[in-house]
C-alpha cells in the first residue's frame, strides 16, 4: 500500500514538473517571438491578394479561370 502511494505521488510530481516546464518554455517562446505573422505567411497572403486583384471576377478566381460570371466579369472576350 505504501509503495503504491509513493508511486502515485512520484508520477503526479513528475507530471506536474513536466507540465510546468513545458508551460514555462511556451511562455518564453511567445515572449521572444516577433509580433505578427511569419514572413512566409505574409508572402502567401500578398500573393493571394495579388491574384484576386488581377482576376476579372470572383467566380473566375474561385474556379481558377474555369468559370466566369457574365454579370460582373470584366473580360472583353466572354468565350471560354
Amino acid at each position: 500500500m505504501t509503495y503504491v502511494l509513493v508511486a502515485v505521488l512520484a508520477v503526479s510530481l513528475g507530471w506536474t514538473i513536466c507540465y510546468r516546464t513545458r508551460a514555462a518554455a511556451a511562455r518564453v517562446e511567445r515572449a521572444i517571438r516577433p509580433p505578427g505573422p511569419h514572413p512566409i505567411v505574409l508572402d502567401e497572403i500578398a500573393l493571394g491578394w495579388q491574384a484576386l486583384e488581377e482576376t476579372c471576377c470572383l467566380t473566375a478566381w474561385e474556379s481558377r479561370g474555369a468559370q466566369h460570371d457574365p454579370a460582373t466579369c470584366t473580360r472583353k472576350d466572354q468565350t471560354l
